[in-house]
């Protein structure tokens, strides 16, 4: 009996890191078989050695009934406009634990979120709705998360931080315990957050200061 269908929602960096994940299990997951990604641009894996390819857009139309989706875009805002699309044709993501990932007691997990390589969720943790975690980024103890955040690589989210929707983290942005970042902000690579960060703001830097 054939698995039933998997897809990855994207093909740029991200939908690639997930795809070698996948390839150490012969592309399936949790019973599901993977059949290739959804891009709007079809050649977006053109000189990659891939043995899957683009299918078809990134809002596609014609995704089996039973299929689920693996979400392989970085952007926060498309992430949740793709979910609402999606969500709309009666579609459903799979939530991904890279083998090497760490959960532990009390944690809530939304559906299709992502944890990498070595991510590490200690304890009594809520993450939301496809919120991707990179790899060797860590959340620590009674931390939340919202819906659709995007935490790069080497990132430290310390004891009871709160990160509303949308909030993208670069790599190694570290947050210091109990800090709030309100929904859609952005946190450049490499930077510390000492204090509150408003909604919708752009940070950089050790301390981190708004730069927009």
């Amino acid at each position: 009996m054939n698995s039933p269908s998997l897809y990855i929602v994207g093909a740029g960096g991200l939908a690639r890191e997930l795809y070698s994940y996948l390839a150490t299990n012969n592309f399936i997951y949790e019973g599901y078989e993977l059949k290739g990604f959804l891009d709007d641009n079809q050649e977006a894996l053109n000189g990659f050695n891939m043995v899957h390819k683009v299918l078809g857009p990134l809002k596609h139309h014609r995704i089996e009934a039973n299929s689920l989706l693996l979400m392989g875009v970085a952007s926060c805002q498309l992430k949740q406009d793709l979910f609402n699309f999606y969500r709309g044709l009666g579609a459903s993501f799979i939530t991904f634990s890279h083998s090497s990932s760490f959960v532990g007691r009390n944690v809530t997990i939304g559906e299709g979120s992502i944890l990498g390589p070595n991510a590490v969720i200690t304890t009594d943790v809520q993450i939301g709705l496809l919120s991707t975690i990179n790899v060797n980024t860590s959340i620590g103890h009674d931390a939340s998360l919202g819906d659709f955040c995007t935490l790069s690589g080497h990132c430290d989210v310390t004891g009871g931080v709160e990160l509303g929707d949308r909030v993208f983290l670069g790599s190694h942005a570290c947050i210091i315990p109990k800090v709030v970042i309100e929904s859609d902000s952005i946190i450049g690579a490499g930077s510390v957050v000492i204090k509150r960060v408003v909604a919708g703001s752009t940070m950089f830097g050790n301390p981190a200061k708004k730069i927009k």
